[in-house]
């Protein structure tokens, strides 16, 4: 290959490569979302120092979903225990009621907070009630009340170290020509 052929390669892949780390650098920022996780509010599905992903462009959420979600100017992540016009209560044991039914889990039992006593609570249209993993954590709906949609920031999709290694796992076993 002549010189001048060897510059325009090298420019033309300079260009793919900026292309490529702007391309990467806005789908990362705007349909995905990092945050670190402090405290142990959602051990053990995440601990303190863990960077969690999550998708910002997820339009509909169930019970069960992690989430992220704004509160007080801050981050946190959570779980969704009731959705959009369901009714929600804490009872003075500590037990879970959603739309009348004592949730199955009969090793958690949550802390009264303000947000919840013991009334019943029915969540509007377009509220969740969010609740941390570790029962003893309050910053969740028990303190803050339900969240509004539009607090919500995204779906948890998972730990990027997670992904990271799943991906080493994929390429290492192309490279030994093990069947994936």
């Amino acid at each position: 290959m002549d010189k001048e052929k060897l510059k325009k390669l090298r420019r033309s892949d300079f260009f793919k490569a900026v292309f490529l780390i702007i391309f990467v650098f806005v789908t990362g920022w705007v349909i995905f979302g990092f945050t670190r996780v402090y405290g142990s509010a959602m051990k053990p599905a995440a601990c303190d120092g863990d960077i969690l992903m999550y998708y910002r462009l997820h339009t509909e959420y169930k019970a069960g979903d992690m989430v992220v979600y704004q509160a007080d100017g801050l981050l946190h992540i959570g779980r969704i225990a009731a959705v959009p016009e369901e009714t929600v209560q804490i009872t003075e044991e500590g037990e879970l009621v959603i739309n009348g039914y004592t949730q199955a889990d009969t090793e958690v039992f949550y802390e009264k907070g303000p947000a919840n006593g013991t009334e019943e609570q029915s969540l509007g249209k377009g509220e969740y009630y969010i609740l941390a993993d570790d029962p003893s954590s309050t910053e969740d709906s028990r303190s803050y009340g339900p969240i509004l949609r539009k607090q919500i920031k995204g779906r948890k999709i998972r730990k990027p170290s997670t992904i990271i290694y799943h991906s080493w796992e994929v390429v290492h076993n192309i490279i030994l020509g093990r069947k994936i």
